[in-house]
């Protein structure tokens, strides 16, 4: 619901975050005009690229990514795309019933997968929404289990709340944030608290509107490339 130059301003302003991920979905040009933006002027704030993908599956967070995925398509298909260009696949609110989340079973079968390109990098044990909470106890034990790294995500669909979930790791740089999640040396945990006051009812229902009008002319680009492929 902010521009490229708000959450920059903030995130920059702030002092405490050293990278931000920005994942729209299914879309991956404002992350890399933000990261240009970032560098153009200087910030301290390093801008890591990616996009939110809609899988037939649920949503799959890709970090460290230059092109856009093909949406609504096999899980396994997703990964192995992000993981061709050198991406960090990261599963955001997993489980949750709140929202279209990767569910038990189907992590399971990926994590149990003989090929040698289908795996996830790492798993949102923090996701600071209410719909990341419901599952955050769930997500920790799942990456106990696989020995995956541990990610915090505000999941911000508001300027407010840039900075509600946060990962931490060695260093400060991005480069340091992907050898971390590699690695599995992160550490997630919650950042500043967000009352829903701060947001409001307004802007509540305003996101609503704007998501559902971008998920349709989503749906509606696809068809046309698709048809005229």
């Amino acid at each position: 619901m902010a521009s490229i130059v708000d959450i920059l301003t903030l995130a920059e302003g702030g002092g405490t975050l050293d990278v931000i991920a920005i994942t729209d979905h299914d879309e991956i040009r404002g992350s890399l005009e933000a990261r240009e933006m970032a560098a153009r002027r200087g910030y301290h704030l390093q801008v890591v690229p990616g996009i939110e993908v809609t899988t037939n599956e649920g949503h799959l967070l890709a970090l460290f990514m230059e092109h856009p995925v093909a949406r609504l398509q096999p899980l396994e298909h997703t990964i192995e795309a992000i993981h061709e260009q050198g991406g960090l696949c990261i599963v955001p609110h997993p489980m949750s019933w709140l929202t279209e989340s990767i569910g038990l079973q189907g992590m399971e079968r990926i994590m149990s997968s003989p090929d040698d390109a289908i795996y996830f990098d790492g798993i949102e044990v923090v996701n600071a929404t209410l719909a990341g909470r419901v599952c955050n106890g769930k997500a920790h034990k799942f990456r106990e289990r696989y020995h995956l790294a541990a990610t915090g995500g505000s999941d911000a669909h508001f300027l407010t709340a840039v900075g509600s979930g946060l990962t931490l790791f060695p260093g400060h740089s991005a480069e340091d944030l992907k050898q971390a999640l590699v690695q599995a040396t992160t550490q997630a945990c919650n950042g500043k608290k967000v009352p829903f006051s701060d947001i409001g009812l307004t802007q509540l229902v305003r996101q609503q509107i704007k998501s559902r009008g971008f998920s349709l002319r989503n749906i509606i680009k696809n068809m046309v490339r698709e048809i005229t492929q």
